[in-house]
């Protein structure tokens, strides 16, 4: 059953919400993988906050606290969905 709990910053959600839309137009059909998870809340934390390590890191952690772990076979369009969810403070 899906839950509301503590809800991500809005800058959190905002990054949630631009990954997800990356995910949704860029190759949706294929495979998600963890590593794209990891990797693109690292590039999404930079774009959002540059040169400010601090803010990045702290963007970042709390990027991949609310996204939830990739399941073997997800592809990017769910994965998306998944993150459009987490944004709103939704968990499964």
């Amino acid at each position: 059953m899906n839950e509301i709990i503590d809800a991500p910053t809005e800058a959190s959600r905002e990054l949630l919400v631009a990954i997800a839309d990356y995910l949704a137009r860029a190759r949706p059909a294929h495979v998600m993988w963890e590593a794209s998870r990891l990797l693109l809340a690292r590039q999404f934390a930079v774009a959002r906050f540059g040169d400010d390590a601090a803010l990045v890191d702290e963007a970042e952690q709390q990027i991949l606290g609310w996204a939830p772990e990739v399941r073997p076979g997800t592809t990017r369009d769910e994965y998306a969905a998944q993150l459009r969810l987490a944004a709103r403070g939704v968990t499964a």
